[in-house]
């Protein structure tokens, strides 16, 4: 499991992550920036295989090896 942060590029809705519960897939369904201090906080919205909903700031979300999978079908070159 490939616990690096995320490349924005890659976070596309549609792209799998971890769940940060229970670390099965989980679908990116969702991206947004809120407000935040100092400045606008990149937020995804994912889903889980257990049906576990989450908000969460892209910063802290895990990243599944299958997100450099996805993201190499949709010819996007992800960060090692």
């Amino acid at each position: 499991m490939n616990h690096s942060k995320p490349d924005s590029t890659e976070l596309a809705p549609g792209a799998l992550v971890d769940c940060p519960t229970c670390h099965l897939p989980a679908e990116i369904i969702e991206r947004f920036r809120l407000n935040g201090v100092p400045g606008p906080v990149e937020h995804v919205k994912v889903v889980c295989v257990q049906r576990h909903w989450y908000t969460i700031p892209v910063d802290m979300l895990p990243v599944s090896a299958t997100v450099s999978e996805d993201a190499s079908i949709a010819g996007i070159t992800p960060r090692r």
